[in-house]
This record gives C-alpha cells, structure tokens and sequence, in this order.
C-alpha cells in the first residue's frame, strides 16, 4: 500500500497532464500511487489523454462536473496513502518536494501540512513566499500553496474541502480549519512548486474577481474564530500581521466593525 497518495482534480486540462503527471512520476520519493479525477470534462483532448494512461501507478476516476473541492474530495475518498498530495492538472512539483515533506511529517507530529515556495510562469511570472504557520496567520491571509502536502487524517478530522465553494480559495478554508484543529502548515523555503498562469486560471477568472463575496463566506463560516482572535489580539496587544504591522490598527477596526456592527 503507497504511503503517499497524489490526487490531481482535470476539467479539459488534458493538454497540460503529461507536465503535471511527469513532475510526479520524477519524484525521488517513489512510494506513490496517482490518482486523477476527471471532473465532469467535455474536451476531447483531454478525454483522449486521460483514456491513454495505462500504467500501474495511475488510476483515472470519472465522475460528473463539481468543481475543483468536490474533485479533490472524490480522489482523496479514494486514496490509499496516509499523506495525501494535492497537485493541479496544469501546475508541476520539483523532484524533491514529495521526499522533503515526508520527512517533516515523520518528524514532527504537530505539522498537519507541509508547502513550499511558488514560482509561476506563463501568463504571469512572479514569486510567492507563504509563510505557513498556524491559525494566526491563517484568519487573515492565505499563506499556504493550493498543491501541497497533508495528513489524511487532518481531511478526516475537519471534514474535507467545502464543496460550496466552487469560486476559489477552498484550499485557503481548508487550512483554516486544519490549524485551528491544532495542526500547523510547515514551509520548505525553496521554490518546489511551479504554478500555471492560463486565462483559464481559477485565481485570474473566479477567485480575485469575487474575492468580497468569498471573503465574506469565510468570515460567516468561521464567525466565532475570528471572533475570538480579535478579543485576543485587542486585549493582549498582540499584533497579528507581522508582514505589515501598519496595517493591523486598520485591520482590526475593520474587523470589529465587521462583526459587532459598531463603530469604536
């Protein structure tokens, strides 16, 4: 039985898997089985590409159109590995990410998830640094990769991605709920992953443009959590984003407003 398992969620990204796949099947950690999740696509490309793979390691699901929480959902139900993988169809790991997040989960019961630093290409060429972390750092930011690493049992325990949220930020949301389950996000600092900017993306198409109104979903959902952060951040003067400290006084006026309906 595999000890990792890579769940990989494909809606007509068929053109890019060889990329995706490949970046897995170079993994100096090679006990892993992969699993795809056809999520309902309509290209042919991508169905000829997923009926293609005839490989031991490889498992293709199949299953009807509900967006990228419910794809990896599906696959991970399905996982036999106690670690679980998230990569999307169009982005690729470096060859070391699989076996240094390993060792870090063997190491270290506390961490629930471990992730990297990002570089994208494409469309976009950028940077990103996140700082992992726990549920502090977590209520005010994503700062996590969407493709990372977990526990199985973190999905068990927090009940999986939410599969209302079909606009983006699911991995954000589910972090949420992993940290404030105890569990902290550990961060190789080194770019491991490599992340596609199409005009297809998710983050350019969905997540930014209706950032407000998930924003606002995340906020309802967690209403107590962040409730409670902000009477200890006043109480204690604790300051909660470290990146910009300026911006914690604005942050926390807003937030209190947000959640009391007054202003002070």
């Amino acid at each position: 039985m595999p000890l990792v398992s890579v769940i990989i969620p494909c809606y007509n990204d068929g053109q890019y898997l060889d990329d995706s796949v490949g970046s897995v099947k170079q993994q100096a950690f090679t006990d892993i089985e992969i699993i795809i999740v056809n999520d309902g696509s309509t290209d042919e490309t991508t169905i000829r590409k997923l009926n293609s793979f005839h490989d031991t390691q490889i498992t293709v699901l199949h299953k009807e159109n509900g967006h990228l929480s419910s794809a990896r959902n599906h696959g991970i139900k399905h996982a036999k590995g106690e670690i679980i993988v998230t990569l999307d169809a169009d982005d690729k790991f470096e060859a070391t990410f699989i076996e240094k997040g390993v060792t870090v989960l063997k190491q270290d019961a506390s961490v629930g998830a471990v992730t990297c630093y990002l570089r994208s290409f494409g469309l976009r060429k950028y940077s990103w640094r996140p700082l992992g972390g726990d549920i502090k750092n977590f209520l005010f930011r994503q700062e996590s990769c969407a493709s990372a690493m977990f526990r199985k049992e973190c999905w068990e325990k927090t009940g999986g991605y939410d599969e209302q949220m079909k606009s983006g930020y699911e991995d954000w949301e589910f972090w949420i709920r992993l940290t404030s389950a105890g569990w902290k996000v550990h961060v190789l600092k080194e770019y491991l992953l490599n992340y596609r900017v199409t005009e297809k993306s998710m983050l350019l198409t969905q997540s930014e443009p209706k950032r407000e109104a998930i924003v606002n979903y995340i906020m309802e959902k967690h209403k107590e959590l962040y409730w409670q952060q902000l009477k200890d951040a006043v109480i204690q003067r604790k300051i909660i984003d470290l990146r910009n400290p300026e911006s914690t006084t604005v942050l926390l006026k807003n937030l209190y407003w947000r959640l009391t309906g007054k202003k002070k």
